[in-house]
């Protein structure tokens, strides 16, 4: 999504139209660059790594259910970074989700109802941290690191000494194992959450709202965006999704662990950067964030693959956001944008609209 919808809601609208149309550029060529190197990596993998090879199609597809859980995490980082925040308890609250499914299970409930009610509880935990950033002011990362912790302590105290295990087997194929012909159900599932996703930011008045209240949100006030509800509901509904994703991966290890999602935080928020959300928000296309999800899902799956270790993996992982913050930071400033005036402007604008009433 381009700013060159929102920008002239801005100050000065004859001034800000030609970097809109510049950033909108920018964004467009950064999700093909993405799609490129999506292309890239696996033909590389397929033709330097034999055992990669000999997966087939059936195989490579079967590889998304190890990553496609951290996509739908990074779905939800996406729409809370695109408002210029963070949330950074999603991995916790991934945990927490499996966790609370697997208890309201043993404890005799239907499968079904208990993702609901873990659902509802993912929903809770969001709008926790959506109260205290928009009622109460407090800066997300410190919220939302606080409350990693509160979810995941409640979930260690859910889960006990024996975590559950060995769910309905109906539940471990819709959500875990599964598949329809050579494509796993988590990828369907998946490509439907993430179509929805893209059209609410793409299509939508919410969707436009989020990225104008990450790129200046006095003028997102003025634009008669209600700034304190759109911010509230993407931490709803990013918990929403950080919960789904701990269904998943409980469904897919078919185990409920409350140290699940611990891993899971770091490949979500590089995703978001690497699909070329601006970290300070107000720019970003979530075409390219699930693009994202595939280029570095099948990037760690094919190291694993040709034999390096699941450390060399994370490292890569930790490799790749510095580079892309860094290589956003250069094309910023080969536009007119530097670091100093996106931190003014974030920052700045946040302290003049704290003050100003929500229409």
């Amino acid at each position: 999504m381009s700013l060159s919808a929102t920008s002239p809601l801005g100050t000065g609208p004859a001034a800000k139209a030609p970097r809109a149309q510049t950033a909108g550029r920018q964004e467009a060529r950064w999700v093909a660059t993405v799609a490129v190197l999506l292309v890239a990596l696996l033909a590389y993998f397929c033709i330097a790594v034999p055992d990669f090879r000999d997966l087939g199609v059936s195989g490579i597809l079967g590889l998304s259910e190890q990553f496609l859980f951290t996509g739908l995490i990074a779905l939800g980082e996406a729409l809370v970074i695109l408002t210029g925040e963070i949330d950074l308890s999603t991995g916790a609250m991934s945990s927490l989700s499996g966790i609370v499914m697997a208890a309201l299970w043993q404890q005799g409930i239907n499968i079904w109802l208990a993702v609901v009610l873990a659902l509802i509880i993912s929903a809770l935990g969001g709008a926790i941290n959506g109260l205290f950033v928009t009622r109460f002011g407090i800066a997300s990362l410190l919220v939302t690191l606080g409350t990693q912790f509160i979810f995941g302590s409640v979930a260690t105290a859910v889960g006990g000494n024996a975590p559950p295990y060995n769910f309905p087997k109906a539940f471990v194929r819709l959500a875990g194992t599964g598949s329809v012909g050579p494509i796993p159900n988590e990828l369907i599932s998946f490509a439907v959450i993430a179509v929805v996703v893209w059209l609410l930011v793409a299509r939508t008045r919410y969707g436009r709202g989020l990225v104008l209240i990450g790129y200046n949100r006095a003028a997102a006030r003025y634009a008669g965006v209600n700034v304190q509800r759109t911010l509230f509901s993407s931490f709803v509904i990013c918990g929403v999704l950080a919960g789904a994703a701990g269904i998943f991966v409980s469904g897919y290890y078919n185990a409920a662990r409350d140290d699940i999602g611990n891993s899971l935080l770091l490949p979500a928020i590089t995703v978001v950067v690497l699909g070329g959300v601006d970290i300070f928000g107000g720019k970003g296309r979530m075409s390219g964030v699930i693009l994202a999800v595939f280029l570095l899902g099948f990037l760690d799956q094919g190291l694993l693959i040709r034999g390096n270790s699941s450390l060399t993996a994370t490292m890569v992982e930790g490799i790749v956001l510095v580079l892309c913050l860094m290589l956003k930071i250069a094309l910023d400033r080969r536009a007119g944008v530097r670091l100093k005036e996106s931190l003014q402007r974030r920052f700045g604008s946040a302290r003049r609209a704290a003050v100003l009433p929500d229409t």
